[in-house]
């Protein structure tokens, strides 16, 4: 039996074994061809699993939806939002808010009205003006104008107000002459008041015709005399920080009708001191123009919630 079996492999010879084993090769790479073909295939085909975005600004993503979604947020919100918000709510709110707190914030606050070198004819209407406002005021009145306006002198004592100092004579080539010579034409005062009156009624509070600061007083440096020859006499003495300037009126450089001159100078002068205390008013009823703006003060200042006292409840003198 092994030899029928071996005799047919003897029996192809050299030529048909090389020929045989010549085609295993060949079906051999063809399948190891078809192997690599379908592996390529498949690497291929896992490859477009997954899509790459190229952003032409030079970066990469790896998907595409959140690239086209986070451009809306980043852009839209940030300036949408806080964009409307600072321009409505918090610029309307601190303008209206704050502006209506600050004037509450007077309350319990005083100013001190004084008018000076009167009384006069039109000191009547200013005594009524103060009446209907419920203020009282401290009238700085000149000893002349007192004996020639009794009736007057008398009623702002009746009524409540103080009856203040502002020399015998508003003479300042007399009573600058010496702070004896100052001292001595108040005491010219007091007397005609307690002529006019009946009685010692004068306050022990003066303000210096001019003002303290005056070139006739030899302003800050001269005035300490003054001062202090008044002071061992019992009297203090009352500068002003807020006015009408309505003794001045050379100030109107732009020429505006005088109660607009007046009103502004109010206004001004109240810019510069209304933190201040005490704050001061001097008006003068000498002009018709102050008597007829001395409501629209008074509203202004109530307004703002001032009530109004008198000079002799302060100590000490007040300088400017």
């Amino acid at each position: 039996m092994g030899k029928v079996r071996g005799a047919p492999l003897r029996s192809m010879g050299m030529k048909s074994f090389f020929n045989w084993s010549g085609g295993l090769k060949r079906a051999v790479r063809l399948i190891a061809f078809v192997l690599a073909a379908f592996a390529l295939a498949s690497l291929c085909g896992c490859s477009r699993g997954g899509d790459v975005v190229v952003d032409i600004s030079g970066t990469e993503s790896a998907t595409a939806s959140p690239t086209a979604e986070a451009a809306p947020v980043l852009t839209e919100e940030p300036t949408a939002d806080p964009t409307a918000e600072p321009t409505d709510e918090p610029t309307e709110s601190p303008v209206a808010e704050p502006t209506e707190a600050v004037q509450p914030a007077q309350s319990g606050r005083k100013v001190y009205l004084t008018f000076d070198d009167g009384p006069t004819k039109a000191t009547p209407e200013v005594l009524d003006i103060l009446k209907r406002y419920n203020a009282k005021a401290t009238f700085f009145t000149v000893g002349r104008m007192v004996k020639a306006n009794p009736d007057t002198a008398k009623r702002i004592l009746d009524e409540g107000h103080v009856l203040g100092c502002h020399t015998q004579t508003h003479d300042f080539n007399k009573i600058y002459k010496s702070p004896q010579a100052f001292v001595s034409d108040v005491d010219d005062w007091r007397e005609t008041v307690k002529n006019v009156v009946g009685y010692d009624a004068g306050a022990y509070v003066y303000r210096f015709p001019g003002g303290s600061n005056n070139a006739s007083v030899g302003g800050k440096k001269g005035r300490g005399a003054y001062v202090a020859a008044m002071n061992e006499h019992g009297y203090y003495t009352f500068d002003w920080n807020l006015a009408l300037n309505d003794a001045w009126l050379a100030g109107n450089k732009d020429h505006l009708p005088v109660k607009e001159y007046l009103w502004n100078s109010y206004l001004e002068t109240y810019s510069w001191y209304k933190n201040v205390d005490p704050l001061i008013l001097i008006i003068h009823d000498t002009r018709p123009e102050s008597v007829e703006l001395l409501p629209q003060v008074l509203d202004d200042l109530v307004a703002k919630g001032f009530t109004f006292g008198l000079c002799t409840e302060l100590d000490g003198d007040y300088l400017m």
